[in-house]
């Protein structure tokens, strides 16, 4: 009995410091990234993360105050969801951009309007 007075708040204290830890991204940053990677894919460029780190890095101005700096685990969660449409919806997504946003959105924005 004395041990469960101990386990279950360490339990309790270790499962809200994973939740704290784990990253949660916000819906605009994911419609921003959404659309940075369909733009690159409907392009025909890359849509690696590298090619994404440098256009959200490279839209930063020198003077501004507040700059947008690249998440790598938003990036990688993209690529993990491309790599999980058909190759019919990715050809799809690569000829219509609005296409891409829609498969996108409806794996990370789920019952959110495209816009």
């Amino acid at each position: 009995m004395l041990k469960l007075k101990f386990i279950v708040p360490l339990l309790i204290i270790i499962s809200a410091a994973v939740w704290w830890l784990m990253p949660h991204y916000s819906d605009g940053d994911k419609g921003y990234y959404i659309a940075i990677f369909c733009t690159l894919t409907h392009d025909g460029r890359g849509n690696t993360a590298q090619d994404m780190q440098q256009i959200i890095e490279g839209s930063n101005a020198d003077y501004a105050l507040q700059k947008i700096h690249f998440q790598q685990g938003l990036a990688d969660h993209l690529q993990a969801v491309w790599q999980d449409l058909s190759p019919e919806q990715q050809q799809q997504a690569r000829q219509e951009r609005l296409s891409c946003r829609r498969l996108m959105s409806e794996k990370l924005l789920p019952g959110q309007p495209v816009q």
